[in-house]
C-alpha cells in the first residue's frame, strides 16, 4: 500500500504480516510480527567551497537535497525509536579532490538513511510551498545559453557531486528534480550505481556507468525532471557543472522521491 504525499512530516504505518492469529483452546490470542512503514523525509545541504586551483574561486556552491522515500523498520530490531531528529548534530569540515582540485567540504554527520531529521523546523506554509513545487516539477528545461558541444567541453574541467538515494529495498524507483539558481550556465545529471562513478566520471571515463534508460540522465539542462526505475540501493545521482560559477553562492536544489 502506497500513500500519496502529505503534508505531515511523516506517518506511520503498521502492516501486519503473517498475521496466524488464532484462538487456542483457553482463549489467547497468539502475537503476530508486524512491520513498520515509516514515509520519511530527509534534508540536508552540503557547502562547497572552491579552492584557487578553480576557475570559480572563491566562490561557493550549496546542495540542497530533500528526499522522500520508504523507510521498513522491524520492532525490536533498532533500539532508537526517534524517527524525528531536527536540527544538525555535527558539522563536519573536510578537504577534498574533485577533478584532481581541491574544494572545502562542509556537511553534517546526519547525513544517512537511518532517521529522519530537517534542518529547521517546517512550517505549514513551506509544506504548501513545497506541494506547489511538485506541481511545476515535471518540466524540464535545455540549456540555451550555448551548445551541447562547449558544455562537453566545459564539464572536462568541472565539478561533480555524488547524492545518494534512500531505500528499504535491494532495488527501487526514483522520481527526480534538479533545478541551479543561476541561468548562464547547464549542468549534466546522471543517475549512476554507485558512488565510484563520482571518480570515473574524470579520471577513468572508460569506466564511467549509469543508467541510460530515458529519464535516469540529462545533459546541459538549467531545470530537469527524471523518472528512473529498478536502480540499486547504492545508486544515486551524479550532478556536473562547469567551472564557471558567476555568483557568490550559487544553489542547486535536487529533490528525490522514492516510488513503487
Amino acid at each position: 500500500m502506497r500513500l500519496g504525499k502529505l503534508s505531515l512530516m511523516f506517518i506511520l504505518l503498521l502492516i501486519p504480516v503473517g498475521l496466524g492469529l488464532s484462538n487456542d483452546a483457553f482463549g489467547n490470542m497468539r502475537d503476530s510480527v508486524e512491520i513498520l512503514t515509516v514515509k520519511q523525509t530527509n534534508e540536508y545541504s552540503n557547502y562547497i567551497h572552491f579552492q584557487p586551483e578553480w576557475k570559480s574561486y572563491p566562490r561557493n556552491l550549496i546542495l540542497d537535497v530533500n528526499t522522500t522515500w520508504d523507510r521498513i523498520v522491524v520492532p525490536g530490531e533498532e533500539e532508537d525509536t526517534d524517527y524525528s531528529n531536527h536540527g544538525a548534530k555535527q558539522r563536519q569540515n573536510g578537504l577534498h579532490y574533485v577533478n584532481s582540485k581541491p574544494v572545502v567540504l562542509v556537511q553534517y554527520d546526519y547525513m544517512n538513511c537511518q532517521t529522519q531529521w530537517f534542518h529547521y523546523a517546517k512550517t505549514g506554509l513551506d509544506f504548501l510551498g513545497y506541494q506547489f513545487d511538485l506541481l511545476k516539477q515535471h518540466k524540464s528545461i535545455h540549456n540555451t545559453i550555448y551548445s551541447d558541444e562547449s558544455q562537453s567541453q566545459k564539464l572536462k574541467n568541472g565539478f561533480a557531486q555524488f547524492v545518494p538515494i534512500c531505500t528499504s529495498k535491494d532495488s527501487t524507483n526514483y522520481k527526480y528534480s534538479i533545478t541551479v539558481d543561476d541561468d548562464k550556465f547547464g549542468f549534466d545529471v546522471f543517475f549512476v550505481p554507485s558512488y565510484a562513478q563520482q571518480w570515473n566520471y574524470f579520471l577513468y571515463p572508460d569506466s564511467f556507468e549509469y543508467f541510460s534508460e530515458p529519464g535516469c540522465y540529462g545533459q546541459n539542462y538549467q531545470k530537469f525532471y527524471g523518472q528512473c526505475m529498478n536502480v540499486g540501493k547504492d545508486s544515486g545521482l551524479l550532478i556536473v557543472i562547469p567551472d564557471e560559477l558567476h555568483r557568490p553562492m550559487t544553489k542547486i536544489t535536487i529533490k528525490l522521491d522514492e516510488i513503487n
